[in-house]
């Protein structure tokens, strides 16, 4: 049986050993899951007042920034309502330790969201920064199937700035992604923009305003 100063000196140990539990714990439940809900179809849009068809998830292209913090779980509701395409999305640069089935390479890591099915990705954002993610199945990436994560890190930034903007740089035909599969797209020959196609009223080109003495973070990802 202990003696009471056996006790006493195995008092400040547990001590010790209790605050790190509670503090593990609690950095622990800092982290939260993030939640998305995504309707991927075909749609007409013009962002540049020419109308074609492309892949919309949620009713726009690119599709929604995800939005998380360093640890977050992200969990992806994706709904495939294409008519006659498979779908999968890679997670560019997320590492998926652990969940390597929802790196959504298609054919090597998970089947293909068939027309009409769905599938839900989740995993870990374990580290800060700006990631893209994309289609991963023919060329639904130029169709439009693409779109930007952020993640906030845990400590804070050794910077600041006033405004917080994201650009993505990406292709953009005239000609469908099955003309430009079958190899007969031809850059040099731009269709001109007639009445038919083009609609003024429902685009116009991107403008970033810049205001004199602030500083503008830009987020700048490529497909």
């Amino acid at each position: 049986m202990l003696s009471m100063l056996q006790l006493l000196r195995a008092i400040p140990t547990f001590l010790i050993l209790r605050f790190f539990l509670i503090f593990g714990n609690f950095h622990n439940a800092e982290a939260r899951n993030r939640h998305y809900k995504w309707e991927v179809k075909n749609e007409y849009r013009s962002p540049d007042c020419f109308k074609k068809l492309v892949i919309t998830i949620n009713g726009i292209t690119p599709g929604p920034t995800i939005q998380a913090q360093e640890g977050d779980t992200v969990v992806v509701q994706v709904n495939n309502t294409l008519i006659t395409e498979n779908l999968s999305i890679h997670w560019h640069e997320i590492r998926q330790i652990g969940t390597p089935w929802f790196d959504g390479t298609e054919g090597v890591t998970q089947c293909p969201i068939l027309p009409g099915g769905t599938f839900i990705y989740q995993f870990v954002v374990d580290r800060p920064g700006t990631y893209l993610y994309h289609a991963q199945y023919g060329m639904q990436r130029e169709a439009g199937l693409y779109g930007l994560i952020r993640v906030a890190p845990r400590d804070p930034e050794p910077f600041t700035y006033d405004f917080d903007r994201s650009i993505i740089l990406n292709d953009w035909y005239y000609k469908s992604t099955y003309e430009q599969a079958a190899g007969l797209f031809n850059c040099s020959k731009s269709p001109s923009l007639s009445t038919d196609v083009c609609d003024i009223s429902k685009c116009s080109p991107f403008i970033q305003t810049a205001i004199p003495g602030k500083t503008y973070r830009l987020r700048i990802g490529s497909k």
